[in-house]
């Protein structure tokens, strides 16, 4: 009961959060009153979308997110807006989706693990060694069953305005590592999800589950032996003052998305949907190259701080994935299989 409570005290302002400042602009001091309700009228016409992110304002790809927000605000001819906030401001993630589903006017920040709450087979995004280089997410994305999968997200209140590469994620530690015999026994850092624990097994280590904010005490003080993550997080928090080691595994070519309200979707006029479709649409292609362009900017970066960096052989890892599909009965049966066929 506690729980429901405080799930629903949370909804609630996020509600409060997302729709304050989002009403009409007050009439104006034109010249003549006809002037000051026309005035009203148009800005009556103009939606708020306030853009939830987790990233920092300080984060690299911070920037990358208020360009994408500027492009969506100018392609809709004046009939949005879209104001973006850095660390969650207008909440948790997961309690910020749940609100969008029921109407909140909010864009949120998203990994295929929340939208999976909704949708379990969405989780084959974060199936490891399934998406080979970046394009692979968007071809997964803009295929039928990617497609299939985003009309059952809209069927529970959740529509997806674009699906893009996150980064790839490698393994941090205090030693090399080129084998999967080389991880076992590791506790290796996961966020405590199905799907994480199931990456942390592929690569032959134990499961640890901390929260990220916890990630660098956990390697600094041994309660995890290893962490994983792309190359910006690595550096951005620090970890390499921690283990000097990075073994590109390249297990997850991962991805992140931005979901809206379905229903404030279908209420929007012509030229919001337009500019949300075609800027969304269009975005998967653009933001492949600016994260492959900063991942060799973050590898220089590490290197001068002293990080070693070592090729994996990936062939025991590979073979590992191959039996994720196993521990989730509840995925449309023969999902791996025609994911992979859909990209390649």
């Amino acid at each position: 009961m506690k729980k429901l409570i405080s799930l629903t005290l949370a909804i609630s302002l996020i509600f409060i959060a997302a729709c304050s400042n989002s009403g009409t602009a007050p009439s104006g001091t034109g010249s003549s009153a006809g002037k000051g309700e026309q005035a009203g009228d148009a800005a009556k016409k103009k939606t708020v979308l306030k853009m939830n992110m987790v990233a920092s304002s300080s984060d690299k790809t911070y920037t990358y997110w208020q360009d994408f927000a500027k492009e969506l605000t100018e392609a809709s001819k004046g009939t949005l807006e879209v104001q973006i906030y850095p660390t969650e401001t207008l909440g948790k993630t997961t309690d910020t989706i749940q609100a969008i589903s029921y109407g909140a006017p909010i864009l949120q920040d998203s990994d295929p693990s929340h939208l999976a709450d909704y949708v379990p087979d969405f989780s084959i995004f974060m199936h490891p060694y399934l998406f080979k280089k970046p394009e692979d997410i968007e071809k997964a994305w803009k295929s039928d069953i990617g497609q299939n999968l985003s009309r059952k997200l809209e069927e529970k209140g959740l529509k997806i305005v674009t699906l893009v590469y996150f980064g790839t994620r490698h393994l941090i530690s205090g030693k090399e590592v080129v084998t999967r015999d080389d991880t076992k026994n590791m506790k290796i850092r996961n966020a405590p999800t199905k799907m994480w624990n199931e990456v942390t097994k592929v690569l032959g280590g134990n499961p640890t589950n901390t929260a990220w904010s916890e990630v660098y005490t956990a390697l600094s003080q041994g309660v995890a032996d290893a962490a994983e993550s792309p190359l910006s997080l690595l550096y951005s928090s620090k970890l390499y003052e921690a283990k000097k080691h990075i073994s590109l595994t390249g297990h997850l070519v991962a991805t992140t998305s931005i979901v809206m309200s379905k229903q404030v979707y279908d209420s929007l006029p012509a030229e919001a949907k337009k500019a949300i479709d075609e800027v969304g649409q269009a975005y998967p292609a653009k933001r492949a190259k600016l994260i492959t362009d900063i991942e060799k900017e973050f590898r220089q970066k590490l290197e001068t701080e002293g990080v070693k960096f070592n090729e994996v052989k990936k062939e025991g890892f590979i073979e590992a994935s191959k039996s994720v599909s196993k521990s989730f009965p509840e995925w449309t049966p023969g999902l791996y299989d025609s994911m992979l066929k859909a990209i390649q």
